[in-house]
């Protein structure tokens, strides 16, 4: 897809990856919406893609609520029309053991990154069907397709994030409209800040991308319509040896 002049919704853009990809989509001529809980720091993001030259507006919501989630969509149909394309990068959770992992931790790592793209992609598909075109993007980790010790719920939460592109891909595809699933390793970003406890339990031997790194991956995946991108390259053998050698990284 080519990128200037269309609309590009961004969740979880306050801060980390999701900014660097709206900077990023901003600097390609994108007219970028901006989505995440707090609205003093989407501001931010959006005065720095203004003062670059770039168009960008905040949608401030919780997107961890359906309701919120709902309202967040409808506001942008009225104010702006179907985004063109949807990033779906809000995301959170420790990496923790099952002991150590409270009910409401086990539920908050479901609703984001899983039901707050279920929520707002599905807020949002009816306008984009109609128009028969736009670009659906999901950020998820390597979790996706392996498993390591101590961080059950983060990656039970990521598997339902793939489950849900790939069975979202076989619905939409033939209506013009492209689904990605962009899968990234370890990210100098502020998650680390919010999950404390994760970066200790980080895998080792693979040096890790910065926000910038991963945004640029992301716009590639929208401007090349690729229906999944792998960064760093490394991770598509171990995808390959964990399937078929079931339990491989968890030996690592």
């Amino acid at each position: 897809m080519r990128i200037n002049g269309k609309t590009a919704l961004i969740t979880g853009a306050s801060s980390g990856i999701g900014a660097a990809t709206a900077t990023a989509l901003g600097r390609r001529g994108a007219r970028v919406l901006l989505v995440a809980r707090s609205g003093d720091k989407l501001k931010n993001v959006a005065d720095a893609i203004l003062s670059a030259g770039g168009s960008a507006e905040v949608f401030p919501a919780d997107l961890s609520d359906p309701g919120a989630a709902a309202g967040m969509a409808d506001e942008v149909l009225r104010r702006v029309g179907a985004p063109d394309i949807l990033v779906n990068n809000a995301g959170a959770g420790r990496w923790l053991s099952v002991i150590e992992t409270s009910p409401q931790e086990a539920r908050q790592m479901i609703e984001l990154p899983y039901l707050a793209a279920f929520y707002v992609t599905r807020s949002l598909l009816p306008s984009m069907l109609a128009r028969r075109s736009g670009s659906i993007v999901n950020i998820t980790s390597v979790a996706s397709f392996m498993v390591w010790p101590n961080a059950a719920g983060y990656i039970a939460a990521r598997h339902a994030l793939k489950g849900f592109t790939d069975a979202l891909r076989t619905e939409v595809e033939t209506a013009g409209i492209t689904v990605s699933l962009v899968t990234l390793g370890s990210v100098e970003s502020t998650y680390w800040e919010h999950n404390p406890g994760s970066r200790e339990r980080v895998p080792k031997g693979v040096k890790a991308m910065t926000t910038e790194e991963a945004a640029e991956t992301i716009v590639g995946a929208i401007e090349q319509d690729k229906r999944r991108v792998t960064r760093p390259a490394i991770f598509k053998l171990l995808f390959v040896t964990e399937a078929l050698f079931p339990g491989f990284s968890a030996r690592r």
